[in-house]
């Protein structure tokens, strides 16, 4: 047998609890509970339930059989428990085993529910990490380029161009350091980003501005003109 119960702390104020054996017993059957249906020589057991015999509990607790009898019926009286007895076996029926399972499967729910949302953070962590880590590179030109110039950028500089950099993508970051080196500027002009990010290049533009003059509505065409 293996896995585990769960018994909430408002098991202190339970009314048999300053009784040891009582409390040593209750537990046993709880461990010996079925946690789902299942069968045993052709009798349905049912969640909560486990066949055992007075005997076998006593040789298993350790409590006397007389004990054994003496507090099964007082658990029995106050709807702990319910048995049925046969001329072979006893069915014991742990009446609110359904409590202490419910609160398991809610407690496993929020535990999963905290863990994917746990999950889902690391995963945006490093996602952002990521990125973050992508555009040092991207700046790392920059800062090379300023060495070669002789005029370097302080690490507080630094700091506040990629914090600026944050409020774009990657692509955008390469376009704006690449711009001011090609040009030998000394600053970075976030202004002079496209305003489309996906435009056309110059070529493309001037072959799609020629198309649409000569209105031809198929390229095909266009490639087949001698």
């Amino acid at each position: 047998m293996s896995g585990w119960i769960k018994i909430h702390r408002k098991f202190l104020e339970w009314q048999w609890f300053d009784k040891s054996e009582a409390v040593h017993l209750f537990i046993y059957l709880l461990l010996k509970a079925n946690h789902k249906d299942s069968q045993w020589q052709g009798v349905d057991i049912k969640r909560g339930q486990f066949i055992s015999s007075l005997g076998k509990i006593s040789i298993d607790t350790g409590i006397s059989l007389q004990s054994i009898r003496t507090l099964l019926n007082k658990l029995e009286k106050t709807n702990e428990i319910e048995l049925k007895s046969t001329n072979k076996f006893t069915i014991v029926t742990i009446c609110k085993y359904e409590c202490y399972q419910d609160e398991t499967e809610q407690t496993n729910k929020q535990l999963t529910n905290k863990q994917q949302t746990t999950n889902k953070q690391l995963t945006t962590n490093k996602n952002d990490k990521k990125e973050k880590n992508n555009k040092e590179v991207i700046l790392n030109r920059w800062v090379e380029y300023r060495k070669q110039i002789k005029k370097p950028i302080k690490e507080a500089t630094q700091e506040t161009i990629l914090a600026k950099m944050e409020n774009f993508t990657e692509e955008q970051c390469k376009f704006v350091i690449n711009n001011s080196i090609e040009n030998g500027w000394q600053g970075l002009f976030w202004d002079k980003l496209p305003k489309h990010q996906n435009e056309l290049s110059d070529d493309l533009q001037q072959t799609a501005n020629i198309l649409a003059k000569l209105n031809w509505k198929d390229t095909k065409d266009y490639k087949n003109v001698d």
